[in-house]
Formats: C-alpha cells, sequence, structure tokens
C-alpha cells in the first residue's frame, strides 16, 4: 500500500507523477493522508483520511502573525480584501513572513498521529509511505512511520532554497536543518534534478534519485509556429515586484531589437509594452494541453528563475512545446538542454535574442524539436529509474516481513 502524507489539501505536481506512474487509485492499495482541521476516523471513505492540526500549532500560527509590521498587516489586508487578492496574502504577506512560515512549517504538528499509527498497524499489507514535499515533513513522526514502512520524500525543491525563506537568514536555517533531519530517516529522495540528488547525497541521504520536473502530455500535437519572430514569458503573479522587475528587465531587452516581435504573455502583466511588441496577454491557462499549445506557438521561450531549488517547470514546458530557451543563471540550474541559453542581464539577452534570429525561422524550429526531443528522453530515462527504485526498496520490505518471499 502505497500512503502519501501531504502538509496540505493538493498533492504536488511530482507526487500526482509518482501516483500515475504507478497506476494507483483508492481501490489498488494508494491512500491519501493530509493535515486539516477535521479530526481523524478510523473508518475512511475515498482515498483521502484528514488530520486534524494540533491546537498549540494553530494557536502559534496565528499569534505569530499578529508580530508583522502595523503597514505589513495594512497591506496584506488590502490585498486580501481586494477582488484579485491570494487566499493567503494577510497570513503570508509581510514583514517576517518568511520566518513565521517557517517556525509554523518546522513546529506543526497533528493531533492524532498515535491513532494513525494504530490504524496503520491493523493493516497487515506492506505499506511504503510517500512524503510529499518539506511542508509535509513534520506532518508525522517519522521515527514512527518508520516501523510501519519505509519512507520515500519526493521533493520539489531544497526548502531552504524556496522564495519563501531566501530573504531570512534565520528561516533558511531552521529549513535547512528541518530536511537534514528528515533526510536521515528516510530510504530514498526523489530529488529534481542532477544538482539537487547531488546535494541531497552530501547532505546524507541513503539513496537518491531525481525526475525532473518533466510533465510530457501525450495528446500534444506540435503545429505552425508564428510566420514572424515570437517570444513566450511565462511569469506568476504571486511573484510580486520583483516579477516586475524581471519582466521589465526583459521588455527593456526586447525594446533593443530592430523588428516586430509577437509576445505571448502568461501570468504577470506587464504595465509597459516597448513600440515594437505586438503583446497577447493571458492570466492563466489553466489547462496543461492548450497552455502547451499556446506556447508552441512562438519560437523562443525566456525562463526566469526566483530562487534555487529543483529545477525550473517552465524551462521543460518550453523544451516540450518545442521551444529554445533563454534563461536567467537561476532559471538555467539543474540539467541541461541542447539549446538553451543563460543571459546575464538585459543589453546580453538583446544580444543572444539578435544572434539567435539571425539564425532563422527553420534553423530555430530545429532546435526546438532537439529540446523537445531531450526533454523526452531525460523523462523516459528519469522514470523508469523512479520507478525500478522504488519497486527494489518495496520488495525489501516485503521480504523483510515475510521470510518466504520468493
Amino acid at each position: 500500500m502505497f500512503v502519501v502524507i501531504r502538509g496540505a489539501r493538493e498533492l504536488s505536481i511530482k507526487s500526482k507523477f509518482i501516483v500515475k506512474l504507478f497506476g494507483l487509485t483508492p481501490d489498488n492499495r494508494f491512500l491519501y493522508v493530509f493535515l486539516g482541521n477535521r479530526r481523524f476516523e478510523e473508518k475512511w471513505s475515498s482515498e483521502k483520511i484528514e488530520l486534524a492540526t494540533s491546537i498549540s500549532s494553530i494557536f502559534v500560527h496565528y499569534l505569530l502573525t499578529l508580530l508583522k509590521s502595523p503597514k505589513s498587516l495594512h497591506d496584506g489586508a488590502v490585498k486580501r480584501l481586494s477582488s484579485e487578492c491570494e487566499v493567503d496574502a494577510l497570513v503570508n504577506g509581510g514583514f517576517l513572513s518568511a520566518l513565521l512560515l517557517a517556525f509554523y512549517v518546522y513546529f506543526v504538528k497533528s493531533a492524532q498521529e498515535l491513532e494513525l499509527a494504530k490504524f496503520f498497524k491493523k493493516m497487515s499489507s506492506p505499506k511504503i509511505f510517500l512524503l510529499d514535499e518539506f511542508v509535509s515533513l513534520r506532518v508525522l513522526n517519522l521515527r514512527m512511520l518508520k516501523t510501519l514502512g519505509p519512507i520515500i520524500y519526493v521533493s520539489q525543491d531544497f526548502a531552504y532554497n524556496r522564495f519563501d525563506f531566501e530573504d531570512s537568514f534565520a528561516a533558511k536555517i531552521l529549513m535547512c536543518k528541518l530536511e537534514r533531519d528528515a533526510i536521515s530517516q528516510v530510504d530514498l529522495v526523489i530529488a529534481c534534478s542532477e544538482r539537487d540528488r547531488l546535494k541531497y547525497v552530501e547532505m546524507g541521504a541513503k539513496k537518491a534519485v531525481f525526475y525532473p520536473n518533466i510533465y510530457p502530455v501525450e495528446a500534444f500535437e506540435s503545429s505552425k509556429k508564428d510566420q514572424e519572430p515570437s517570444i513566450s514569458i511565462v511569469l506568476q503573479s504571486h511573484w510580486g515586484s520583483r516579477g516586475e522587475k524581471y519582466l521589465e528587465e526583459i521588455f527593456k531587452a526586447l525594446s533593443f531589437i530592430d523588428e516586430k516581435i509577437r509576445v505571448y504573455m502568461i501570468g504577470l502583466k506587464p504595465r509597459q509594452v516597448p513600440k515594437n511588441i505586438e503583446l497577447q496577454y493571458c492570466k492563466c491557462i489553466p489547462n496543461k494541453l492548450n497552455y502547451i499549445r499556446t506556447l508552441n506557438r512562438s519560437w523562443i521561450g525566456i525562463n526566469i528563475g526566483i530562487h534555487m531549488g529543483g529545477a525550473n517547470e517552465r524551462k521543460y514546458d518550453y523544451a516540450l512545446a518545442e521551444l529554445v530557451v533563454f534563461s536567467d543563471t537561476l532559471g538555467a540550474r539543474g540539467d541541461l538542454l541542447p539549446y538553451e541559453y543563460t543571459y546575464v542581464d538585459s543589453h546580453d539577452l538583446a544580444a543572444k535574442l539578435e544572434q539567435l534570429l539571425n539564425f532563422g525561422k527553420q534553423r530555430i524550429e530545429e532546435m526546438g524539436i532537439e529540446n523537445r526531443k531531450s526533454a523526452l528522453a531525460t523523462a523516459g530515462k528519469q522514470e523508469e529509474i523512479v520507478k525500478s527504485t522504488i519497486n527494489e526498496i518495496l520488495a525489501q520490505n516485503i521480504e523483510s516481513k515475510d521470510p518466504d518471499f520468493p
């Protein structure tokens, strides 16, 4: 039985991928446990068990929220009440937020882990636990889980490198300790890149493999690209002022190019658009197939990195859509694409874009196709490694519990 433990109500993309990889459903040994506000019950329906957060964890979380500066509380309230607010704007936005979030993630506890342990012990079938990202590391006691079956830590990126924590030295220290302590308990770490795999090995992981953030859409078929030069830019709207700064730098670079360029902008809306840009803006494309099809129209994808963890999913979305990729120094981290160019500032980006455009449409299309082939080859290879490694761990667990296991 696979048991996915998640400190939030939705599984991460990578855990969803692993669940799909093994063809798991509630009917064939898949159970999903997450942290919530209702009490745990032994009689559960569908595939979910919900754990109540301990009262002390809730108290600390909301008490620490009040430590924000008056200005931050005011700004958070305005965001929360606006028509385009984020759900956690008041709680997470503003002064000390990164540190307070780190405290909560580090100290949060389930109110009912002993009851859950009794529940699992009643089940005779072998169990394997998937810890879904760093937000799940404190949901249940890992030493307790270790007595019930092997533990796999599914990492989206290093906790201390996350956007939320990188500006707070104390938060980074806390998150590093959280992850390092967990690594000593788990049987396998699934990292997001070869770079991250090596870092987890250095941290003391017993076994580590990686699967990059490549999630192909089987129904995708390549279509004709725009006749004139076009570029896709995907920037998350919740990046706020930092994202706006990156976007200004990109459009500054595009303004230096002496020809008309179509830009497909998804996410953050630009404040000013250069005269040589034909902008097609969309706040969000929730359907992955439609999203990849939209990207596929353009020649080039510009990839911005916001933190040092993991490997950038946008980079691989561009590759799957057959684009040449231009990445800043953070966006380029993790793994190689055959046609990915790194830039350091707006002038460097403008110079390299002009040189690439001189290659012509046909050559750029060929380069984009090579990027897709490379991404799919990497995904296929690493998928097999992940699956065989998990099967090996599961077989060892069954054998250790059953001396007659063949």
